[in-house]
């Protein structure tokens, strides 16, 4: 019987080689995280019911920062802060790297044209120098607005007007916020949920 042969793979090589392996692994693991968050959020992040927010395609630093502040309890939430303290600084970054990979998609709903059209002057007055592009623009401190719930956009809104120390925030949208009614609110939550 004869010796097996052994094969010598250089550093180089061995990373090459196990590379695909290794990058798969990341993926399915970041997935697996994931699924954890589809019964409130949806399937790859794209939520099916009005009272949670999209979070397929957001910015990847927004949300490595909001799902810290929820594990650390220095953002308000009703479940969100007891999911997050189950999972290590490195998931959340998987789970972040997952999400911001998904592709995004609007919600659908009917909403009013004249109620939307009062929005969108509200929204050029008070709120086109941070949410830009019809509430589209997002980067590590804003995040995608536009095309979202409007039921879970309205009451956003009264929480950031009515419990300003809730959820960190500028404070020129504090300020922007306090002149608002409630219908204000109502018609620039219609206005983002329309723009899709």
């Amino acid at each position: 019987m004869s010796e097996p042969k052994w094969v010598s793979l250089n550093p180089s090589e061995l990373v090459g080689f196990l590379g695909p392996t290794v990058a798969h692994a990341d993926l399915a693991d970041a997935r697996m995280l994931a699924e954890t968050c589809h019964g409130c959020h949806g399937p790859n992040g794209v939520s099916m019911g009005p009272a949670a927010p999209t979070i397929a395609g957001f910015d990847r630093q927004y949300l490595i920062r909001v799902l810290q502040e929820f594990r650390e309890d220095e953002r308000e939430s009703t479940i969100m802060g007891r999911i997050m303290t189950g999972y290590r600084p490195a998931e959340i970054r998987r789970m972040a790297s997952y999400f911001a990979a998904q592709t995004w998609a609007s919600a659908d709903v009917q909403l009013d044209r004249v109620v939307v059209e009062q929005g969108r002057a509200i929204h050029e007055h008070a709120c086109v120098e941070c949410h830009q592009d019809g509430g589209r623009h997002q980067d590590r401190d804003t995040p995608r607005i536009a095309g979202q719930w409007p039921i879970y956009l309205l009451f956003q809104l009264e929480s950031f007007r009515d419990r300003p120390t809730s959820i960190r925030q500028p404070s020129k949208m504090r300020e922007a916020l306090e002149a608002l009614s409630d219908d204000d609110l109502g018609a620039l939550a219609q206005y983002y949920a329309s723009e899709r």
